[in-house]
C-alpha cells in the first residue's frame, strides 16, 4: 500500500519539527588554487625561465613563509569568474608576443577544466629577460647563499 504523503509532512519528519531554511549548495574556489593553477600550467610553456614573485612574497620568504607555489601570481575570483597576473622572467632571443599567447591559452584551458571558472582577463608582466646562461648562474647564485645562510 503506497501512501501519498504530502512535501509538507516529509518535511516535519525529517526535521523533527525544526525549521531548516533552505541554503543554495555552493562551491567556493580559493584565489591561491587558482594561482597556482596558472602558475604550474604556465610551467611548459617555452620561453619563460622563471616568474617573479612581488614585494608580498618576498616579505613572506623573509618570515620563512616560502610558498614558491603561487610566487608571481595575482588573482580575483568571482563566482564564475577570474582574472589573473602574472610576472614572469623570459628567456633572451624568445618572442614575448608568443609566449603571452601560449600563456593566456594554457592558463584559461586548465583553470577552466579544473575549476570550471571562465578566465577573462590575463595579464603578462614581463619583469626581466635573461639569457639561459644568466639565469642558471642566478639560480647557481640563490642556491650558494641559502646555503650559506642555513650553515649560521
Amino acid at each position: 500500500m503506497t501512501e501519498n504523503l504530502n512535501k509538507e509532512e516529509i518535511t516535519k519528519d525529517l526535521n523533527d519539527g525544526r525549521e531548516l531554511g533552505y541554503e543554495e549548495s555552493k562551491l567556493i574556489i580559493q584565489d591561491k588554487v587558482v594561482a597556482k593553477i596558472a602558475r604550474i600550467a604556465i610551467n611548459n610553456v617555452d620561453g619563460i625561465l622563471d616568474m617573479k614573485g612581488n614585494i608580498a612574497d618576498s616579505i613572506g620568504s623573509f618570515f620563512g613563509s616560502t610558498d614558491r607555489s603561487t610566487a608571481g601570481v595575482n588573482v580575483e575570483v568571482g563566482q564564475k569568474e577570474a582574472k589573473i597576473n602574472l610576472d614572469v622572467i623570459i628567456e633572451y632571443g624568445k618572442n614575448a608576443r608568443q609566449i603571452f599567447n601560449d600563456i593566456q591559452k594554457a592558463v584559461s584551458q586548465n583553470v577552466k577544466e579544473m575549476t570550471g571558472l571562465d578566465v577573462v582577463t590575463v595579464n603578462v608582466d614581463v619583469v626581466d629577460v635573461l639569457t639561459r646562461k644568466e639565469y642558471q648562474e642566478k639560480q647557481q647564485s640563490v642556491k650558494e647563499n641559502e646555503k650559506k645562510q642555513n650553515e649560521y
